[in-house]
């Protein structure tokens, strides 16, 4: 991928906790999940999700990331590519939700105006998601209503249910 500038480039990041840390919110979503039936789920984790769109090369972005967005200790990070995902079975899924466009995104704008402070190009758009990795034999339309009534408000939040790549 080529470091230039792209005024167009977008981008996206996940931050999740290191597997050796315990995931408190990922363990508040599995008990809401197993309070809704879906008592397939075995283990869920949950990370940030950023999608910078804007003149950023991917340095930039990787910069932002390690300088910003994750703390070296307690959290990884990964860019996320468009590339065809192995499914798995149905054992591992990937739930993205985010606040509608039509929706302010306040710490998406806090996190633009950090990236200015920092000196970097200022983005057109900073949005910030959450991701769900839910292990367990689900169904999705289980999943997607469980997540509907108590991981996302639709009002607000869009959100996609997703087979987990290998």
């Amino acid at each position: 991928m080529s470091d230039t500038k792209k005024a167009g480039a977008s981008y996206q990041v996940e931050v999740k906790l290191k597997a050796d840390y315990s995931d408190a919110e990922g363990l508040a979503a599995l008990g809401l999940l197993h309070a809704l039936g879906v008592n397939t789920a075995k283990e869920v984790r949950a990370s940030r999700i950023y999608e910078l769109k804007g003149p950023l090369t991917s340095a930039q972005v990787q910069q932002a990331t390690r300088d910003l967005l994750c703390d070296p200790v307690t959290q990884e990070f990964r860019m996320i590519n468009g590339a065809t995902p192995v499914l798995n079975g149905a054992n591992h899924w990937r739930i993205e939700v985010w606040l509608k466009s039509s929706v302010t995104d306040p710490v998406g704008e806090t996190v633009r105006s950090a990236l200015c402070e920092m000196g970097l190009a200022s983005p057109d758009t900073v949005r910030v998601g959450t991701v769900y990795h839910v292990t367990g034999k689900c169904g999705r339309n289980q999943l997607e209503k469980a997540v509907a009534r108590c991981l996302a408000n639709p009002v607000i939040h869009r959100f996609t249910v997703n087979e987990a790549p290998l």
